[in-house]
């Protein structure tokens, strides 16, 4: 009855391992344009931001790679979410310590077009939107630190802009 247990046990928990490996190999598959689309529309619609804003905002992240990767903060994906954030979204445990894992997770775009759109619908919701798009790219505390990133907004604007319909 024991070994039947323990076979029991080993197969249950390689499922519940089996869709973290599958994570890490799905975010290295690029999505096809429709889908980034429908998610960005998805998440347009559940936080109320312009689907154009949010296009924007991943043409001067990654342009639209979702596989990029800023090592020097480290951020990830289409939207280059940082491990804090996704903490304070639910999808990392503790920032300090990320697992693989849990960065594949990141830069799933469905995830990182989740998280970055609900980002920026908390700071709209809380700025007026060139200082929300500041600190989008230097952070909240950065902004009220006195840090500026007047050619980051000028970069979201003009395409902000250009992925608005006519």
């Amino acid at each position: 009855m024991l070994g039947i247990t323990l076979i029991v046990g080993a197969i249950l928990a390689v499922l519940m391992l089996l869709p973290k490996k599958l994570e890490a190999v799905v975010a290295d598959i690029p999505p096809a344009a429709d889908s980034i689309d429908s998610i960005i529309a998805e998440n347009a619609k559940r936080y109320s931001v312009d689907p154009a804003l949010i296009r924007a905002f991943i043409k001067v992240e990654s342009d639209f790679n979702p596989n990029a990767v800023n090592p020097s903060d480290p951020s990830y994906g289409l939207m280059q979410i940082m491990p804090i954030l996704a903490e304070d979204y639910g999808i990392v445990r503790d920032w300090r310590n990320v697992t693989e894992a849990e960065i594949a997770m990141i830069r799933v775009p469905s995830t990182n077009i989740r998280i970055g759109a609900w980002h920026i619908s908390r700071l709209l919701n809380k700025y007026v939107f060139e200082e929300a798009v500041q600190m989008y790219n230097v952070g909240e505390t950065g902004y009220k630190n006195g840090k500026r990133a007047a050619d980051y907004l000028a970069k979201i604007s003009r395409w902000y802009n250009e992925y608005k319909p006519h």
